[in-house]
């Protein structure tokens, strides 16, 4: 059940891999800054925009009715994006109305009985409705002015012909008659030569529009993609005997059972996805034993198993072989790696590791290494590309070492040349990029993040030191790092200290890479980078400062691989937003609203730090934590947004199988309150500002706590939505439902826009609920307590 600290009242509205080169072209910088336009009034600044003191109110909005309906039902949520599709249909028709006026211009029309057309087409049921309905839509036109009426003509038989078609039915002759039509045969006779070819010359002129004739002006042609084809992705098909692939994978097995023989055409660790002639590996996870799944492994064709326990596989249905290894965790890598044919050997492979920023860098190194001509796949958080625009359905979590030698396999056989790819810390604790053969590695940062997974915070840095560990080689391996982050020194000496490192940084101008001077506004990010190569000057979509460490991070990589300045710069430019990364929701409001993935304590300053600096008149933040996780990092979060926001709303965000009201309770620890003191407050009608004087509300269904932030915002304001970002779900319970923070700001923005049309004003609104709700929720909370 849903428990309302605040509710909206509802008013009734109806090349081959890229080769690392020591010596690089100079490259001529560029000219200038560009002034942008702002169209909300941000004042564009070069640094820090100092405090901002906001002055609170001094007198307590009025009180809002109760909404148990949170903002909008389900129907009235499908009728806006009815409203909507239906507004994007007629504004698109508009636009392309000529194409369609010349398309059917010549069509005949429909007669005043329409059941004629079904007769006329009777016994091509498909084609005949389309007649219907190209016919009908004309006359429509021709009603409207449109178009100018084309009466239907008699079918008339040539004379010359006649004779030859006498025994033909109807619809034949009508089917011959077109036949000749396109053709172009007529019938004409030896007098008339002259009088036929001068009509044709007089139609031929009359026709010949701006220099076009009248059979191409009734075709659109999109000259911008001609020659242009999707690309065909194709799956690549793997398959060898169980003996050579333990010879490959050089795996030295315990024990062997069966027929080494038996031929194997994938490899799968999860028995769900079994597919006939795999071999089905049991790994001991933290949560289940893969050897409690071998039964429908083998139900579902599983043909040999692998496994750290002796088991018997007489009883099994098509399992022919086993082998027993002390550890199946340890050597599942090393057999995908082999089985797919260690595609990574074959391409250039970017690993980014760090906190906060990877996802982001990823992007611009793919448009970077695009920009220089080679095909360039990713495996990132939010999604998976073979190359270009070929883009694959990312799955929740962080790739396995299966999926990773399957997905590089793929992209090879397709033609990729380099990898960029995020490496995270889950996945290079668990081994899972064990086998991926890595050529540079990027430090973003490291902050506090995943407790949940990792014992400490060493634990968790130790993690992401595997990545340069496997620097080793000065000819071929690169490291980039941040030398403004205290841990760059623990990242540089891994590996061998000889491997060529590539340093970034803003405030340490001893990097090789730093910003002479960057310009920020709500549109787009410019800055002046100083290279060992020469300055570039760029210009891109990205918002806010921890952008630029992105974008001297895909420099970095770009100085380190020799590639021409001028493709460094074009490639960083063609990544205008990368989803639910500081995007930017702009439905021509008044304000600005921003999605963010911020969901640590250290990515949340930064990106209020960085909204600060655009100058808006309040911020007002909107943010929840997520269930069954890091706890500590609860109350750190809610000190942050207090501190760097006017105005902040707690809400849910993934709670899982927890209690929102216990994650709320963790939070508000933030700033020394409990669930009890916010809701004694809520009882006198009145909640207090903090010491700080800035305002703290919540609520714990996310869609209210959205629409309330955007209700609120005046012209001037920043209204930021963190800690979902990309993400297209919410998970409560045993139940996972679609959830879009940019889909649900964009539905605010719209219900807003319609309540300031109906005279409501907004901008206090709402902060109190009525007293009834406050006890029930009272009693439910006590009762959960309880």
């Amino acid at each position: 059940m849903a428990f309302t600290f605040f509710s909206l009242a509802t008013p009734s509205i109806h090349p081959q891999s890229f080769c690392l080169k020591p010596s690089i072209s100079q490259f001529k910088p560029l000219h200038g800054f560009s002034r942008f336009h702002r169209r909300f009034g941000f004042p564009a600044v070069v640094v820090s925009a100092g405090k901002f003191d906001p002055t609170p109110a001094d007198e307590d909005p009025p009180e809002a009715p109760e909404d148990s309906g949170h903002g909008l039902y389900k129907f009235q949520q499908i009728q806006r994006q009815a409203a909507r599709a239906r507004k994007r249909e007629e504004e698109q028709f508009r636009k392309d109305q000529s194409i369609f006026l010349n398309a059917i211009a010549d069509v005949e029309d429909a007669p005043e009985n329409v059941d004629a057309i079904d007769a006329e087409a009777a016994g091509d049921d498909l084609f005949g409705e389309i007649d219907k309905a190209i016919a009908m839509k004309r006359k429509e036109f021709v009603k409207q002015g449109l178009l100018k009426p084309n009466p239907k003509k008699d079918s008339v038989v040539p004379e010359g012909i006649a004779e030859g078609i006498e025994e033909l039915e109807p619809d034949e002759v009508v089917d011959l008659d077109e036949i000749r039509e396109l053709q172009g045969l007529t019938v004409i006779s030896a007098d008339s030569d002259d009088d036929e070819s001068e009509k044709l010359d007089e139609e031929g002129s009359a026709g010949n529009v701006n220099g076009r004739s009248p059979s191409i002006s009734s075709f659109d042609v999109d000259f911008d993609s001609f020659g242009q084809s999707k690309v065909r992705i194709v799956e690549p098909k793997f398959r060898m005997s169980l003996a050579e692939l333990l010879d490959e994978s050089k795996v030295v097995p315990v024990l062997v059972y069966g027929d080494l023989e038996v031929e194997i055409t994938g490899i799968q660790h999860d028995s769900r996805v079994v597919n006939s002639g795999d071999l089905f590996v049991c790994c001991v996870g933290r949560k289940t034993d893969g050897h409690l799944y071998l039964s429908e492994a083998d139900k579902r064709g599983a043909v040999a198993v692998v496994a750290s326990k002796e088991i018997d596989i007489e009883e099994t249905l098509g399992c022919k072989a086993l082998v027993i290894v002390e550890d199946t965790g340890l050597v599942l890598p090393a057999l995908a790696a082999a089985f797919y044919r260690r595609p990574s050997k074959n391409m250039a492979v970017i690993g980014i590791a760090g906190t906060n920023g990877k996802t982001t860098t990823a992007y611009l190194i793919k448009a970077m290494y695009e920009a220089m001509g080679l095909r360039t796949g990713m495996l990132s958080t939010v999604a998976y590309y073979v190359h270009g625009e070929n883009k694959l359905e990312a799955p929740l979590t962080t790739p396995d070492s299966v999926l990773i030698q399957k997905l590089m396999a793929k992209m090879l056989h397709n033609g990729t040349e380099a990898v960029v790819m995020e490496a995270s810390s889950h996945g290079l604790a668990l081994g899972r990029c064990n086998e991926v053969d890595f050529d540079i590695a990027v430090f973003t940062n490291l902050t506090r993040d995943h407790m949940d997974f990792h014992e400490s915070e060493e634990d968790y840095r130790n993690a992401k030191a595997k990545l340069f560990s496997r620097m080793v080689d000065p000819d071929r391996h690169r490291k980039i790092v941040n030398i403004d982050d205290p841990n760059a020194p623990f990242f540089i000496a891994q590996g061998n200290p000889d491997v060529p490192v590539v340093t970034i940084a803003m405030e340490n101008k001893d990097a090789d890479v730093h910003p002479l001077k960057f310009e920020l506004s709500l549109f787009e990010t410019q800055v002046l980078v100083q290279t060992p190569q020469g300055i570039l000057e760029i210009s891109s979509g990205l918002l806010g400062r921890h952008n630029i460490y992105n974008i001297l991070a895909a420099v970095a990589v770009g100085i380190a691989v020799g590639a021409p300045l001028e493709d460094i710069v074009r490639g960083i430019e063609e990544v205008d937003a990368v989803p639910g990364r500081c995007e930017l929701i702009d439905e021509e409001q008044a304000f600005g609203v921003i999605v963010d993935y911020a969901h640590t304590p250290d990515a949340l300053s930064r990106l209020l730090d960085s909204v600060r600096e655009l100058g808006p008149k309040r911020i007002i933040t909107v943010f929840g934590c997520a269930g069954e996780s890091d706890r500590g990092k609860r109350p750190m979060m809610t000190k942050i947004a207090t501190d760097k926001s006017d105005v902040v709303l707690l809400t849910s965000d993934n709670p899982n199988n927890e209690d929102p009201l216990d994650i709320l309770d963790d939070m508000l620890a933030g700033v020394g309150w409990t669930m009890q003191d916010y809701l004694k407050y809520g009882a006198n009608d009145y909640y207090p500002p903090l010491p700080n004087g800035h305002r703290l509300f919540l609520h714990d269904i996310r869609r209210v706590a959205v629409r309330a932030a955007v209700a609120m915002a005046e012209e001037g304001d920043i209204v930021v939505v963190a800690g979902k970002g990309h993400e297209t779900y919410q998970i409560e319970g045993d139940k996972k439902e679609f959830f879009d923070d940019r889909e649900e700001c964009r539905e605010a923005l719209q219900y807003v826009d319609e309540l300031h049309q109906a005279g409501i004003d907004t901008s206090e609104f709402p902060w109190r609920v009525t007293r009834e709700s406050l006890r029930q929720c009272l009693k439910q909370h006590r009762e959960i307590l309880s």
